[in-house]
C-alpha cells in the first residue's frame, strides 16, 4: 500500500467520524452534508482498492484473499451505516454513521497490518 494514501484516508475517516460524533452530540439528523462526507471517504476507498489491485496481484506474499476481504468490508461498512443512520430518525442515527466511520478506520488499520506483515514480505 502507498503510505501517504493510507494515512490520508485514515485522517479523513477519523476527522469525519469526529465531526459526526459532534453532530450526534448536537442531536442532528443525517443530512446531505453527511452523505457528501461519506461519499468522499467512499471515493478515497475506491481509489485505495484500485491501487491495491495493481500492487497486490503481482506481490509474492500470502493472505491476498484476507487483504481484499478486509478492504471490501471497509468499503461496504459506510453505505450500510448511512442507510441505517438515515432510517433511524433519532439522535442516534447520526451516531450509527459515526461508528461506521470508526469501524472503517479500524478495518483500514488491519488492512495496513496485513499488507506489512503478510502480503508485502
Amino acid at each position: 500500500m502507498i503510505d501517504w494514501m493510507y494515512y490520508s484516508i485514515q485522517a479523513l475517516t477519523l476527522g469525519i467520524a469526529a465531526y459526526l460524533l459532534w453532530e450526534t452530540y448536537r442531536s442532528q439528523l443525517v443530512g446531505r452534508t453527511h452523505f457528501i462526507a461519506l461519499g468522499v471517504i467512499e471515493a478515497a476507498l475506491v481509489v485505495q482498492f484500485i491501487t491495491a489491485l495493481v500492487l497486490v496481484i503481482p506481490a509474492a506474499g500470502d493472505s491476498k484473499a484476507l487483504f481484499f476481504s478486509y478492504l471490501l468490508t471497509a468499503m461496504l461498512v459506510l453505505p450500510i451505516a448511512a442507510v441505517w443512520g438515515s432510517i433511524d430518525r433519532s439522535r442516534w442515527g447520526i451516531g450509527t454513521v459515526a461508528i461506521g466511520c470508526l469501524v472503517a478506520s479500524a478495518l483500514l488499520l488491519r488492512v495496513n497490518q496485513i499488507w506489512d506483515y503478510q502480503v508485502n514480505v
